[in-house]
């Protein structure tokens, strides 16, 4: 018995995506990422993967992916993604690392929760998918203090941040590997190294 309601498809570099209700779906941060993501090996942990379409793009190239997302409904349209890809990802309900420790990946990727709370926002679940905290950076910061655990030596997260989100300080080193700029705010993917 299927519990939810399958909005749409889409289908971008020969991999179809169907979006379920209360699922994050694929916007202009997920394109950035998913397109613009370096070529690398390797072992892979997408925090909250939506749809799995960035997590469906880094199997597609290779890399053992594993993917979690704290809203069970994510966790059932990225399986059903990645199997109607044929594509294998673990995937996993979880909040940040709660289901992965003890492991070590060689790239961490998230496009994590950056807006600061809104009104417009009245489903809890996308709520979720998009509020990053009353500034907008606690998740990220909260991601970014973690991560060091569970990322193999010399490995990089990457991430999307947004010009909508407070500045942060963070003794991680940053580089810009994309920007893309929309009328109502800059989006970045940034590469976050030791």
């Amino acid at each position: 018995m299927r519990l939810y309601n399958l909005s749409f498809e889409i289908i971008v570099d020969k991999i179809q995506i169907t979006n379920f209700d209360g699922v994050y779906e694929p916007a202009e941060d997920s394109w950035l990422m998913a397109k613009h993501l370096p070529d690398f090996q390797g072992s892979v942990l997408e925090i909250g993967s939506g749809s799995g379409i960035i997590s469906l793009h880094l199997a597609q190239r290779g890399n053992l992916v594993t993917a979690v997302d704290i809203n069970p409904k994510a966790v059932e349209a990225t399986k059903f993604n990645s199997k109607e890809n044929d594509l294998e990802i673990e995937v996993l309900e979880a909040d940040l690392f709660s289901s992965v420790k003890n492991r070590k990946f060689a790239t961490i990727v998230c496009n994590p929760p950056y807006l600061p709370p809104a009104d417009e926002y009245d489903d809890p679940e996308l709520s979720l998918a998009v509020e990053g905290g009353p500034t907008g950076t606690e998740f990220t910061l909260k991601l970014l203090k973690e991560a060091n655990d569970y990322l193999e030596d010399n490995g990089s997260i990457y991430m999307i941040l947004s010009s909508r989100m407070k500045e942060f300080e963070t003794d991680w080193n940053k580089e810009i590997v994309k920007q893309e700029k929309y009328f109502f705010e800059r989006l970045n993917l940034v590469r976050f190294s030791r």
